[in-house]
């Protein structure tokens, strides 16, 4: 007996699931499109912002290079600072600025180390005045290679006006490690 009421009520739940959605196809129809209403007013204009400070960090000039090579580092001597123009023209760049500006750099770039290994980059500018350095290593990490990414920043004092040299340099200690795409932006920034 318990049977059959189950079943009863199982067909009349599945009957009228099925009846509903029967329903609902057949008499389910999109009405007509009402008309646009009419636009409202357009709003008034909001105040001004405040003013900038006059020439504050203003950008004068940039100039950017760029290379897509690899290049392994195991050659160099450990423990020395190279210029990576040594092999790679493009990570030298001269900037011709005003008086009193000064010159802010960026080097990005990627390096593979193998196993154990360490790299050290600092950006130069004229030989003399440089940035912090920016160290990546592993140290006994066997069969793994892992790969970092770099970057080196650096902002000047104010320069005297003329051609100024800027450099990425280089310092490896240990390891094989493989320098990547790297690119390297200079700008040009007014006196405050």
């Amino acid at each position: 007996m318990e049977k059959a009421v189950l079943a009863v009520v199982v067909i009349a739940i599945v009957a009228g699931l099925l009846g509903g959605l029967l329903g609902g196809f057949l008499f389910a129809r999109t009405g007509p499109q009402g008309e646009q209403g009419v636009q409202g007013a357009q709003g008034q204009q909001g105040i001004q912002g405040l003013p900038g400070q006059a020439g504050s960090n203003s950008v004068i000039q940039i100039i950017h290079s760029h290379n897509v090579t690899d290049v392994n580092l195991g050659a160099y001597n450990n423990s020395q600072w190279y210029n990576m123009s040594d092999f790679d023209s493009s990570m030298r760049l001269m900037m011709n600025v005003q008086d009193q500006s000064r010159i802010y750099a960026e080097f990005l770039s990627a390096v593979s180390i193998p196993s154990e290994g360490t790299i050290s980059t600092m950006i130069v500018v004229d030989g003399q005045f440089n940035g912090s350095v920016s160290n990546v290593g592993i140290t006994n990490v066997p069969a793994l290679t892992i790969t970092f990414p770099i970057q080196a920043k650096f902002l000047t004092g104010a320069l005297s006006a003329g051609q100024h040299t800027i450099d990425v340099q280089f310092l490896r200690d240990d390891g094989t490690p493989l320098l990547m795409e790297r690119s390297l932006y200079v700008s040009e920034l007014a006196s405050p």
